[in-house]
């Protein structure tokens, strides 16, 4: 044997495919995983909070991502295919919180709470 050569790493062209190929799956494996490890999101568009409303029947809307389960105040409600929502609510006279709760399938929740007044 000899040991006096260097060995060297040769970059034939199916090394680089094969190189290639692996970053390529990695990186796919990772722009998929990523909504996972977000978590769900939740954007309230109406009502606004702190809103001073005259008609006791308000349509809650919002977009909820990555999500299995949206709750307004306690009722379980369903999304469209983009995420987005809209439900009626009635209101009582006075003062009112409306609780939007979201959980993704791993059990990650956000609550979000919105105050407003009926007249």
């Amino acid at each position: 044997m000899n040991f006096s050569s260097k060995s060297r790493l040769s970059l034939n062209p199916k090394t680089v495919a094969g190189l290639l190929l692996v970053i390529l799956v990695i990186g796919y494996g990772l722009f998929e995983a990523y909504d996972l490890v977000r978590g769900p999101s939740l954007v309230i568009l109406t009502p606004q909070n702190g809103a001073l409303l005259r008609d006791p029947l308000v349509e809650v809307t919002g977009i909820a991502k990555r999500t299995a389960k949206i709750q307004i105040s306690g009722r379980q409600i369903f999304a469209q295919s983009d995420g987005s929502f809209k439900e009626p609510l009635l209101l009582g006279s006075g003062y009112n919180i409306i609780e939007v709760k979201v959980e993704d399938q791993f059990g990650r929740r956000i609550n979000k709470k919105i105050e407003v007044v009926l007249e």
